[in-house]
């Protein structure tokens, strides 16, 4: 159940490497304290929608979420 999640969050994690930015920076922009964002950047916590929707924001990103059968 938590493989989509987490892949998500490794390519978020991914994209802030590539833009070479800091979990400060991210916390910054979004307003999310920066020991929140490296709780689930390493896997101790499922961030909500909302949360992932700021971090992707803030990486000049966007989530697209799709219904479907699995």
């Amino acid at each position: 159940m938590l493989s989509r999640p987490s892949e998500t969050i490794r390519q978020l994690v991914e994209e802030r490497h590539r833009q070479k930015m800091m979990q400060q920076e991210i916390a910054d922009i979004t307003g999310i304290k920066p020991s929140n964002i490296a709780r689930f950047e390493i896997g101790e916590r499922v961030p909500t929608l909302v949360v992932f929707e700021k971090y992707a924001n803030a990486l000049g990103k966007h989530i697209k979420i799709k219904i479907c059968d699995d």
